[in-house]
């Protein structure tokens, strides 16, 4: 397990996507993206990074208020607000991944091809997130670690994806979305 302080190099690579999303203007929701399989499945997957990436936003946002205050007293308050609110942000985030999960699964692909693996080594990795959120609202302090089976799982989502043989324009958004 890391300490998501010291790791957030390593956990912003899980969201990078996010802000090369935004500053490209790509955003899941988006009504002219195409019907394509391939494309469904990476609006899931952006959905899901989003999401991941918005929670780790928020964690650190939060840690790095406390780290700047130098009153212990606020220190405090602020340490324990965050364990407070830590349930209810994994609660949502785990909700959103959810979501994100069945529109992947959902998805129809010929059974063994890459673009089925990928999926398959994606749901892995939501599912590595979604133990995470459950641990997170059960025990709130256990926010600061993570757990090597998320970062292994985007790992191996990564190199199923690159397997895929995306369309040139399906595969330059996969890199984006699943960018170290």
């Amino acid at each position: 397990m890391g300490n998501l302080r010291n790791h957030r190099a390593l956990l912003s690579a899980v969201g990078a996507f996010v802000v090369a999303g935004a500053g490209s203007g790509i955003a899941w929701s988006q009504a002219e993206r195409s019907s394509e399989p391939a494309d469904v499945l990476l609006d899931a997957v952006e959905h899901s990074e989003s999401t991941m990436r918005d929670y780790i936003d928020e964690i650190a946002q939060r840690f790095d208020e406390i780290e700047a205050t130098s009153d212990a007293r606020r220190q405090e308050e602020l340490a324990t607000a965050l364990m407070k609110d830590v349930p209810a942000l994994a609660e949502d985030a785990r909700a959103e991944v959810l979501t994100a999960k069945e529109d992947a699964k959902a998805v129809s692909l010929p059974d063994d091809g890459e673009l089925d693996r990928a999926r398959d080594a994606y749901v892995a990795h939501i599912d590595a997130w979604i133990a995470e959120y459950d641990e997170a609202m059960v025990s709130p302090v256990g926010v600061v670690e993570i757990e090597p089976v998320v970062n292994r799982t985007f790992d191996e989502a990564v190199a199923a994806f690159d397997r895929t043989g995306l369309d040139a324009d399906q595969a330059e958004r996969a890199e984006r979305l699943l960018t170290d």
